[in-house]
């Protein structure tokens, strides 16, 4: 089956940058839930398609239910979503698969790695997405489906996908709290976060040529525990970011001892 109509469970960031890459892939938003029915609301009339907020009355012309809501609620709105054999998928990096058995005999995975905001434009054909399917037939039909959405298409399993969900905490949830620690301490000196920018952008464009094992550089990688000792003391009068450095450079010096 070819998944043309598509019902979106959910409204918020996830559903607005997915909804827009399916209406770009000639396929049909016909309906889309949320509790709040204002926001179901905001995001349907976008692709004239209709809004719910009741998620026991599915549209029955969907040819696929896409669940893309916070993790925690995917298991209670799975077992209200009664779609018989239908194909039934979340957008979790870290929710198994099998959650969804309750809402129908056909189920799967279609997550995007990639931050999301309302107010950022995204090239969705960019994104990685993971797809997972519980039937071998289903997989295909997913594949074609994410294959029109995006050029990087990966087949993964439950415990993969936690893995790469875990690995893009890391690298972006984490690293964006240092950004803010880093916009803290220039604060105190009264000097903007723009002065990084260069240094930032650079740490990614070397990311892209090379490991990034080579790429670690600082106080910490060279061992240069004088300069380690005059931070920390830079940074007593706050002792959760003088711990975070603690901490940061004692398991890097660990690591490239190691190596």
């Amino acid at each position: 089956m070819i998944y043309q109509n598509v019902a979106l469970i959910g409204a918020g960031r996830v559903a607005h940058h997915l909804a827009k890459a399916i209406n770009n892939s000639g396929r049909k938003i016909v309906q889309v839930y949320s509790r709040r029915i204002a926001h179901a609301e905001e995001l349907a009339s976008a692709y004239k398609a209709a809004a719910t907020d009741e998620i026991t009355n599915p549209d029955a012309s969907a040819d696929i239910y896409i669940i893309a809501i916070s993790d925690d609620a995917i298991a209670e709105v799975a077992g209200q979503l009664a779609v018989a054999n239908k194909m039934v998928v979340h957008t979790s990096g870290s929710t198994p698969m099998d959650v969804l058995q309750a809402a129908s005999s056909n189920y799967g995975v279609l997550y995007p790695l990639q931050s999301f905001a309302f107010n950022q434009e995204i090239d969705f054909s960019q994104v990685p997405l993971c797809i997972e399917a519980a039937d071998p037939d289903a997989k295909e039909n997913l594949m074609q489906l994410a294959r029109s959405l995006s050029r990087d298409v990966r087949q993964v399993d439950s415990d993969t996908r936690m893995q790469i969900h875990i690995a893009a905490v890391f690298a972006n949830n984490f690293t964006n709290f240092m950004y803010l620690m880093a916009q803290e301490i220039l604060a105190d000196g009264k000097v903007d976060f723009d002065i990084l920018m260069p240094l930032i952008e650079e740490t990614t464009r070397k990311l892209q040529l090379q490991h990034p094992h080579n790429a670690q550089t600082g106080p910490a990688r060279r061992a240069d525990n004088g300069i380690i000792r005059k931070h920390l003391d830079q940074l007593r009068d706050h002792p959760e970011k003088q711990e975070i450095y603690k901490l940061l450079s004692r398991i890097i010096q660990q690591h490239f001892q190691k190596k």
